[in-house]
């Protein structure tokens, strides 16, 4: 039997040589998700399951990942760990988010448009499992569910549930009930 520890690398390297065959050379660290908030506004979501990551970027999924232009890019004010969560469109009701800066940000997302949100870090060694998403799908969307990508597979889940076991899903370990 493995241990958690020993299942976490097999599958962190697994995810790693994924990543590097399909060209992209970033480990994943945790994962991107977004929801929304009680007024309907778009909020993305880190969860860590290791490391830890510096910044998001919400662009167009139609266009590659290197010369994308963003439509929002998110500095946080020290590394980020654990749960976070942020207005992914600015409005006048939406207060910032503690601890994330704008580098450029947007107001609207256009109806019927891809996009992409993910998580890096500045030196290049961590990111997020990335989530893609429409306005409609976050229309779709009820407070306190998660949009994510697990396993090459986009899910809708409860937030408590995303929280508490997407990182066991996502490295492959038993969930203790």
């Amino acid at each position: 039997m493995h241990s958690p520890r020993t299942t976490l690398l097999t599958a962190a390297a697994a995810g790693a040589a994924a990543l590097l065959l399909t060209g992209c050379a970033t480990p994943p660290a945790g994962l991107a998700g977004v929801t929304v908030a009680e007024d309907g506004t778009p909020l993305g979501i880190l969860l860590m399951c290791h490391d830890h990551l510096d910044g998001a970027t919400l662009s167009p999924a139609d266009a590659p990942a290197d010369a994308s232009p963003a439509t929002g890019v998110w500095w946080h004010d020290g590394p980020v760990t654990g749960f976070t969560s942020w207005p992914l469109i600015r409005t006048s009701g939406v207060p910032e988010a503690e601890r994330w800066t704008p580098k450029t940000e947007t107001t609207r997302l256009e109806k019927g448009r891809s996009y992409r949100l993910a998580g890096w870090t500045e030196d290049g060694s961590w990111s997020a499992v990335p989530v893609r998403f429409t306005p409609e799908d976050l229309a779709r969307l009820k407070p306190g569910e998660v949009r994510h990508t697990l396993g090459g597979e986009t899910r809708v889940s409860l937030l408590d549930d995303f929280r508490d076991r997407a990182c066991d899903e996502a490295t492959g370990a038993k969930q203790e009930h």
